[in-house]
């Protein structure tokens, strides 16, 4: 069992309706594994750096799968105790370590 994770941007003030991005997922026992966003509207992410830049944008919000609302400082905390687990679902299903160690998968997984 895991939790996804998703940079939210055009947030509704109202409604809360936003758009989003998978940064990816955290799972029980393992590492958190990203997402690598190819080529979508001009963004590119291949690394765990790309991601932090993109999620200091003003405009962007972290959400989990269950709408809640996750602040950066906490993400970035999270990411760092989970590069602690042995188990790395990137390198089981064709993925790849960026240069700081972090996994990366393309494509969809939940």
């Amino acid at each position: 069992m895991g939790t996804n994770y998703y940079a939210g941007f055009n947030c509704c003030k109202h409604c809360k309706r936003y758009d989003k991005h998978h940064i990816g997922k955290s799972s029980a026992g393992w590492t958190f594994t990203f997402h690598v966003i190819d080529e979508y509207d001009g963004l590119k992410i291949s690394s765990y750096k790309d991601w932090l830049k993109h999620l200091k944008q003003e405009e962007i919000k972290i959400f989990n799968e269950y709408d809640d609302e996750v602040k950066l400082e906490d993400f970035k905390s999270m990411v760092k105790n989970k590069k602690k687990e042995k188990n790395n679902h990137a390198l089981l299903h064709g993925g790849f370590l960026d240069a700081d160690g972090h996994g990366f998968n393309k494509g969809w997984f939940s």
